[in-house]
């Protein structure tokens, strides 16, 4: 295995704290003025590149692939990046290009909330 993404309802991810809080707060973020909520979006990622495979377009195509999984089902397609994780913020705002809705805090640690179109 040298790559793999995981996407989810809301559902799936509910049962962690974390996403629980992602949750209780997507209302307060939007994307071309579509408000998110767990009927309208999905949680993307983790997505893992194996360090020698990198730069070799696979994140792309794993990426591209996980939307059209997904499109059927939801709109749009959220995820989040730890503040401290440069490479995984430019991967997804400029390979990606997903689009940065705005940020948040959870235990101890400061969050980027990313989304995008599924279509």
């Amino acid at each position: 295995i040298v790559g793999y993404v995981t996407c989810a309802s809301w559902e799936f991810w509910s049962q962690w704290p974390f996403f629980q809080h992602m949750i209780n707060h997507l209302g307060e973020y939007a994307l071309h003025d579509e408000t998110f909520t767990v009927a309208n979006s999905y949680q993307y990622g983790p997505i893992l590149i194996a360090k020698e495979v990198r730069g070799a377009g696979l994140f792309e195509k794993l990426f591209t692939a996980s939307l059209a999984q997904m499109a059927n089902r939801y709109p749009n397609m959220i995820t989040f990046v730890n503040k401290i994780n440069p490479r995984s913020y430019a991967a997804h705002t400029k390979k990606a290009g997903m689009t940065t809705c705005g940020d948040f805090q959870f235990n101890n640690n400061n969050y980027y909330f990313l989304a995008c179109k599924t279509k």
